[in-house]
């Protein structure tokens, strides 16, 4: 009767212990997330720009609110005036690093536009001029989605200056 307690006993113990039996734990990347592209020009840049950047933020824009904090996610280094082609890493062009990603979606990400010399953070003095987007329509914002320990490549916006995309709201 001892005998077959204690067998009971581990069994028990096994069952409701040992979640994966000897499998190992999930391996948990170790490397930094993020994401690289380019953002490609076409047409002619407009007068006046002082700052081009690239932005992510986790949320739609769909007040006036949700165009800066707390739904800014990220910033690129300014995109020198006149570029044909900006290639970026979001791990080395961060504007602003106290903005880090990490895993997860992104629901806008953007080239925006400012004429003010100083960074703004009021949504009238930025202007929207190209969009991450699904097949090429920028009406269609494509959501970016991180997985921790990986970057994500090929995140690419054209910007085209005769055909500017829908602005979010003012």
């Amino acid at each position: 009767m001892k005998k077959e307690l204690i067998i009971i006993l581990i069994t028990t113990v096994f069952l409701f212990r040992c979640d994966g039996g000897i499998e190992p734990e999930p391996v948990k990347p170790d490397g930094p997330t993020g994401f690289k592209g380019a953002v490609t020009f076409t047409g002619d840049w407009p007068d006046g720009v002082k700052r081009t950047h690239l932005v992510v933020f986790k949320k739609p824009i769909q007040k006036t609110d949700d165009f800066f904090p707390p739904n800014l996610s990220f910033v690129s280094d300014s995109i020198p005036y006149g570029s044909s082609v900006f290639n970026y890493n979001s791990l080395e062009n961060n504007f602003l690093p106290i903005l880090q990603l990490g895993e997860g979606s992104y629901s806008y990400v953007v080239v925006a536009q400012s004429k003010t010399e100083e960074i703004s953070f009021e949504r009238k003095d930025w202007y929207v001029v190209g969009v991450y987007c699904n097949n090429g329509d920028q009406s269609s914002p494509k959501e970016l989605i991180l997985r921790a320990g990986e970057i994500t490549e090929g995140v690419n916006i054209k910007v085209d200056f005769n055909n500017p995309p829908p602005q979010p709201p003012y």
